[in-house]
């Protein structure tokens, strides 16, 4: 895919309309994401919070009659709950954060009796970008979830962005490991993580995709970069994935294309056994749109 709108087109497609199960549904942007998408007809929300608060805002207004459902429950934990529940018991498809808090959200998420995450899954994060200077849509990981990944956590999050890829209909993703230099080297200790994990990528250990690291964010991304370091990838600067060391690179990065760059992006939790929608409560209502067809998508995938 070379454009988020085409995620909505393929939700659109699916025929069905995906039960979103909104924490704390009092959030101006949420709601006017959930309410073009339910017009579109590919979504039923389900408006978990203050029944008061949540009508008095004007992008309630836009939601279609009859195609909705609130549940009036002012107090956020208790929403809050009660949207895990809905997802957890399969009344609904997909959880989505609305006013508040990621730490409050993500705590009942992790919920070891209540909660969305398997034992032993590592949960992270992965979004796509939508950037006017790439020829296509680019997927990057951790942004929002894991401060330091280790190995193990690598892995993890390369074969969540694999099956998200692959649910965008990119069948064979090109992974790039990003660091700042293409060579491995003790001083910087994720450089041998890379290597170990495109060894390991070469021998089928991970598979469905190419894998290659490290890599800098041009030989990645550039084609031309190759020739002018003498460098030789199988990505060969044409990326579908990028991989990074710790959240504080990849959350600057992508943070950085769309204040500058004015990229657009549709990100899910991963590791989680339902989709969940978790982004910033000054998000744009645009990504929250794409966030939100992303879910429809990544359902079918699970």
């Amino acid at each position: 895919m070379k454009s988020l709108n085409e995620i909505v087109v393929k939700a659109k497609a699916l025929g069905k309309k995906t039960r979103v199960a909104v924490a704390v549904a009092e959030d101006s942007n949420t709601l006017g994401a959930l309410a073009r998408a339910a017009n579109e007809g590919f979504v039923y929300p389900i408006l978990i919070g203050s029944l008061q608060r949540i009508k008095s805002l004007p992008e309630a207004e836009a939601l279609p009659p009859g195609a909705y459902q609130i549940i009036d429950i002012p107090d956020q934990d208790k929403a809050t709950k009660e949207a895990v529940r809905m997802v957890k018991s399969g009344e609904a498809d997909v959880l989505m954060k609305g006013l508040i808090g990621t730490d409050k959200f993500l705590k009942e998420v992790l919920n070891k009796s209540r909660g969305l995450l398997p034992p032993k899954a590592v949960m992270s994060y992965t979004c796509a970008l939508e950037l006017p200077a790439y020829h296509k849509l680019l997927l990057i990981s951790d942004t929002a979830v894991l401060p330091n990944p280790d190995l193990k956590s690598k892995i993890a999050m390369i074969n969540y962005s694999v099956r998200m890829a692959n649910a965008l209909d990119i069948i064979k993703p090109k992974v790039a490991l990003i660091s700042a230099t293409e060579k491995v080297s003790e001083a910087m200790p994720n450089t041998i993580d890379y290597a170990l994990i495109s060894k390991m990528a070469q021998r089928g250990q991970i598979k469905g995709c190419i894998v290659d690291g490290p890599l800098d964010v041009f030989l990645a991304c550039d084609p031309s970069s190759l020739a002018v370091k003498g460098v030789q990838s199988p990505i060969a600067g044409d990326a579908d994935i990028l991989i990074f060391p710790n959240l504080e690179t990849a959350n600057a990065f992508y943070k950085g294309l769309m204040l500058f760059a004015k990229g657009e992006l549709a990100g899910l939790i991963q590791g989680t056994s339902k989709p969940v929608i978790v982004m910033s409560r000054s998000e744009s209502e645009n990504s929250k749109y794409y966030c939100i067809a992303l879910s429809c998508l990544m359902k079918e995938e699970r």
